[in-house]
């Protein structure tokens, strides 16, 4: 289905608002990141539609069905008793949540299957239209239908066979339920508009206006009800406004849900509002703008801490207890309600290793049944609990996200770094909320921690470092090398990006639980605890990252292969790069680039690694520079580059990988090493440039026997 089509312009009038916070970025060395800020409960006016009875009236109901429904009608009785409903679960600016959102009743709507593809209803503000064209374009045509489609095809629901109408807002949330009716009722009258968030929700999406009197009684309907969205079952209204979110952080679009179904509590509506002014239209930004709409998308679908308290099994039976009012208890510590251990639960991490002593740490794991099978998979580890939620940052980004340290570059943790995938575990995350079942085959590799054992999920990144390093192995995913001047660059793992290892200097010592060494290389024994990651989610753990240059604090270009944006300019590019399809990043040796004329000798004040060419064939690697061509036969073997370009001659190494690390996605199969003494006289038939310097000086030596004969001439002559 193309997903353009069903993008529905609101008429004249309707206003949308602003929504949830994901900011991405980067300067050079440092992260770019998602500041985060989702409304963790958001304001979600229910929508409830009555069932029609022929279909199903016959259906009988079990034992723990009927259960359920007697619970409901005192629910329902209670709540006429209360005269006034409307929960505060403290999402943000304190608005109030109604989540019982009648569609289908309980017990028909828990029996089905999850087999329906999920289908997604976009509704464009006017406010989109606004947007620069180019903006305009990048948002309709590539963003929005690719990160819709994206999830359309990834989860499947169980089938909506009635049309979605939202619940109309009552004033200051005063809402009855009278016994034995399931459609909300408002106390005297329904609010003018109703939204859902800042988005004004249009009227043919909506129920009537139902109203008793304040004592509950003399219920009636005052206005018509709408059609409905038909065909759907999520409906995601979308703005572009430059709102006070906006500001903060370098946001560039937020999101929530805004209304739950009564049956099973899955979200079915929700809003973003994206950021004109944070909107880049570059192609090399285009893939993390992508990452980010889909990202946000998750939090209104499911993601979010205040849902996971509404995770269901897969029989379609609750996680958490219910209260009376059909809900789970508030926790009004963290603003949500709150979930059972059956979801998350709190375990302590004894010997948790940090400069120069032993403590423990407290963190939060998703425990259920997906979660837990998918993590000890990925990580190699039978005994690992779950998942470990994000400790850090502020409201929307804690507990909302994987934890950094533990899933660098996984799209769903609190800040945005590098090359962004969503895995096998955030599906499972999906699976076990009950409301979908995934297509794994949509998930994305995450290669950070993968088969690194439990003493890589278990332990500080400080113990990781200290074992390898006592054991005289690599200390990858983490790094130890101080970005500094000159930079010495490195390769992302999956060879993608050239990188930086982002251990800075803080002006302060940190806390001493993210101080995580005891000895940096070339750094004096006191000052060490100023030393950490630039990334603060990761517990200061410092890793190899992606970056982009900046002149005068504008971003020039990014470091990853892939993009021709992120070439440099000719007399810049000193170690002849390339950017672009069919580029990935190779090792030089420890010398640095030079560049030479007769008259000049320079070397660049940055080295480690470069973005080059490559093809596969013949069971080897060959490394393409300036369009030379440089065949590697052995891991570790030094390929040296002398060629003459744009009046330089540039001299250099550049360092062969495994073979299969780059033609193994390829499907090449890689020969066998070959001795070094077949590989070093290969080395012959390499092509190299010298400079003509020698015969520039006979030339000029003519020269000047030339004008003394004339002079000679001259003055024979007189």
């Amino acid at each position: 289905m193309n997903t353009r089509r069903r993008m529905k312009r609101m008429n004249e009038g309707e206003a949308m608002g602003g929504l949830i916070g994901t900011a991405w970025g980067g300067a050079a060395g440092s992260p770019g990141f998602y500041c985060d800020k989702e409304l963790r409960s958001p304001e979600a006016n229910s929508a409830r539609k009555r069932q029609p009875q022929s279909h199903h009236g016959n259906e009988q109901l079990s034992s723990e069905d009927k259960q359920e429904k007697k619970a409901f009608s005192l629910f329902l009785l209670c709540c006429c008793c209360l005269s006034s409903f409307g929960e505060w679960s403290g999402g943000f600016g304190g608005r109030k949540v109604v989540q019982h959102v009648h569609l289908e009743p309980h017990h028909i709507v828990r029996k089905r299957s999850i087999s329906q593809p999920l289908r997604i209803k976009v509704f464009y503000d006017k406010s989109v239209y606004r947007l620069p064209p180019e903006k305009f374009e990048v948002i309709n045509n590539t963003i929005l239908p690719q990160a819709l489609e994206y999830w359309e095809r990834t989860l499947l629901v169980r089938p909506m066979v009635v049309p979605i109408r939202l619940n109309r807002k009552c004033p200051n949330n005063q809402a009855f339920f009278p016994v034995n009716v399931s459609e909300q009722h408002c106390k005297e009258r329904c609010e003018n508009v109703t939204t859902c968030g800042e988005v004004v929700v249009p009227e043919e999406h909506l129920e009537p206006c139902r109203v008793c009197s304040a004592t509950g009684h003399f219920c009636t309907t005052s206005t018509p009800k709408g059609v409905g969205i038909q065909d759907a079952d999520f409906v995601f209204y979308v703005s572009a406004m430059q709102t006070d979110r906006c500001h903060k952080g370098q946001t560039v679009a937020y999101a929530a849900h805004c209304q739950q179904e009564a049956a099973l509590d899955r979200p079915i509506a929700g809003h973003a509002n994206l950021c004109p002014n944070s909107i880049s239209t570059k192609p090399q930004d285009l893939d993390t703008l992508l990452s980010t709409v889909k990202h946000e998308i998750l939090h209104a679908l499911g993601f979010s801490v205040s849902l996971y308290a509404y995770f269901r099994d897969k029989s379609g039976y609750p996680l958490t207890p219910r209260g009376r009012n059909g809900k789970p208890m508030v926790n009004k510590v963290i603003q949500a309600h709150q979930w059972s251990d059956r979801v998350i639960r709190e375990v302590e991490r004894r010997d948790w290793k940090v400069r120069g002593n032993v403590t423990q740490k407290t963190v939060k794991i998703v425990v259920t049944p997906r979660v837990q099978e998918e993590i000890r998979r990925h990580f190699n580890c039978a005994y690992l609990e779950g998942a470990e939620l994000e400790d850090q940052g502020e409201d929307g980004t804690v507990l909302t996200h994987w934890e950094k340290r533990l899933f660098e570059n996984e799209a769903m943790t609190g800040t945005h770094t590098q090359n962004p995938v969503y895995s096998r575990i955030t599906l499972a995350l999906m699976e076990d909320t009950g409301w979908y079942m995934p297509n794994y085959a949509m998930a994305q590799e995450l290669k950070w921690g993968k088969n690194l054992g439990c003493d890589f999920a278990f332990k500080s990144c400080k113990d990781w470092i200290d074992s390898r390093r006592a054991r005289g192995e690599s200390i990858h995913p983490y790094c130890d090398k101080v970005k500094k001047d000159p930079l010495e660059t490195e390769c992302t793992d999956s060879r993608d990006s050239v990188a930086l290892c982002n251990l800075v200097e803080y002006p302060q010592e940190l806390p001493r639980i993210f101080q995580n060494f005891d000895y940096i290389p070339g750094v004096p024994s006191a000052e060490i605890g100023r030393y950490g990651g630039s990334v603060s989610l990761a517990d200061y753990c410092p890793y190899i990252q992606e970056f982009t240059w900046k002149s005068n604090n504008i971003v020039v270009r990014g470091s990853q292969c892939q993009f021709p944006e992120n070439m440099p300019q000719p007399e810049k590019n000193f170690a002849l790069e390339y950017y672009g399809a069919g580029s990935k990043c190779f090792n030089h040796n420890k010398d640095m680039w030079e560049e030479r004329t007769c008259q000049q000798v320079r070397q660049w004040q940055h080295w480690g690694s470069g973005c080059y060419k490559y093809e596969c064939r013949n069971g080897h690697l060959h490394v393409i520079v300036a369009n030379h061509t440089y065949t590697c036969f052995h891991i570790g073997q030094q390929l040296k580059i002398q060629i003459f370009f744009q009046g330089w001659l540039h001299i250099g190494t550049i360092v062969c990988p495994p073979c299969h690390e780059i033609c193994g996605e390829n499907d090449v199969n890689c020969q066998p090493d070959s001795v070094k003494s077949y590989y070093a006289s290969s080395d012959k038939k390499y092509y190299y440039d010298e400079l003509p310097c020698r015969s520039m000086c006979l030339t000029s030596n003519w020269i000047v026997v030339l004008v003394l004969l004339t002079i000679l001439h001259h003055f024979l002559g007189r």
